[in-house]
């Protein structure tokens, strides 16, 4: 993930890497508890995000649902979907 141009003055963009972290669970897990803690996780980042981490979190549509080769979980997939189109 490029950082971007102009984000700090007399810096150019750089190239930057991220650590993505998955909340994983088990495919039976109901619908209705997966879309609850997403929702949770998606409209309440800002609370449950520390201070001094505020900025290094990368919470949108594109990151939120990056997971590589891990399969989002139905009830994940119906919360985004609801939330973000």
């Amino acid at each position: 993930m490029p950082f971007p141009q102009g984000a700090y003055r007399g810096a150019g963009g750089v190239a930057t890497i991220g650590v993505s972290n998955l909340l994983v669970c088990r495919p039976g897990l109901a619908p209705a508890v997966a879309d609850a803690v997403t929702r949770l996780l998606v409209l309440r980042a800002t609370a449950l995000v520390p201070a001094h981490a505020v900025g290094a979190q990368f919470l949108d549509v594109r990151t939120l649902i990056g997971t590589g080769s891990v399969p989002l979980h139905p009830g994940a997939v119906s919360a985004y979907r609801s939330l973000h189109g």
